[in-house]
């Protein structure tokens, strides 16, 4: 009875340390994001300056007091192309109640982007992220991705994937709700 004891208090504690340490490692790897200005929730989402399909720039910090959908994605990627139906009519949907959405195209030419929107029917706003600068700044790594800001500016969710309908009209409405 007392090795079994022994051996129970000696898995507690192996348990203990191995929660610390994991809790350690993920206080340090999310501090290290935060500085690098990767995207981390609850936190202040990091400006972004991009020139837009129309012509004009997109600057994120100009956005605030918005509900924002950041979305990084690729005409080349299947995943995306499906959403972007979804997204469309959520944009149509909740842009007057504050709901923005910005489309950063990443690594592709403004030509492509365009024709793509215009056969598409897509009308929110598409930045160009031709250097990828900003989809590595924000530590993306897969297309599409998607990054949601409330109005103060803080992001709230991020979901890595294609998005259904569904899930988009639930995150904004949440969005919507502290507003």
């Amino acid at each position: 009875m007392k090795k079994q004891h022994r051996l129970l208090f000696s898995a507690i504690i192996l348990l203990i340390l191995c929660s610390a340490a994991c809790y350690a490692l993920y206080q340090h790897v999310a501090k290290e994001a935060e500085q690098k200005g990767g995207a981390v929730l609850r936190q202040p989402a990091a400006n972004f300056r991009l020139p837009a399909v129309n012509g004009s720039e997109i600057e994120l910090k100009n956005l605030q007091g918005k509900a924002v959908l950041v979305n990084f994605w690729g005409s080349f990627c299947e995943p995306c192309k499906r959403e972007m139906p979804a997204i469309q009519k959520a944009y149509d949907r909740y842009k007057e109640a504050g709901f923005e959405v910005v489309a950063v195209n990443v690594q592709e030419s403004k030509a492509a982007v365009k024709h793509f929107f215009d056969h598409h029917g897509l009308s929110f706003p598409a930045a160009l992220d031709q250097t990828a600068e900003v989809y590595r700044s924000w530590e993306i790594f897969y297309l599409p991705a998607s990054i949601f800001i409330n109005p103060d500016g803080v992001i709230e969710r991020m979901y890595v994937g294609e998005m259904s309908a569904r899930q988009l009209d639930q995150w904004i409405n949440e969005l919507l709700k502290n507003t």
